[in-house]
């Protein structure tokens, strides 16, 4: 009687060497982000005054500040000089490495 992965003594190279579908594959990739998801942290007025105030002291007095902005798997941090404040459309604009990016007021955790 010939061995196979079936039944025991079966060919051990055979066993370990077993691939996965892409489809399968992608499935748990998702599903292990989906376990890294994180919740946006709520902010109290008086933080949110704090860090406007910080913002508005970085335009007006050229003070380099460091921005966290909330991801939804990963916050990221930013640091550069903020070079404007939109309080209509809730926009900062903050300027680095010869490079800008706009920032939406909502999405910011952190001003240090």
């Amino acid at each position: 009687m010939k061995n196979n992965k079936l039944t025991p003594g079966g060919n051990l190279v055979w066993e370990g060497s077993r691939m996965m579908l892409p489809e399968h594959k992608q499935a748990l990739i998702k599903q292990r982000i989906s376990l890294k998801k994180q919740t946006r942290p709520e902010l109290t007025e008086e933080e949110q005054q704090e860090m406007f105030g910080r913002l508005k002291a970085s335009r007006s007095e050229k003070i380099e500040v460091t921005i966290t902005v909330y991801g939804e798997y990963e916050n990221q941090s930013f640091t550069g000089i903020v070079t404007g404040i939109d309080p209509r459309l809730y926009l900062v604009k903050l300027e680095f490495n010869h490079d800008w990016k706009l920032f939406d007021f909502t999405d910011i955790i952190g001003v240090e």
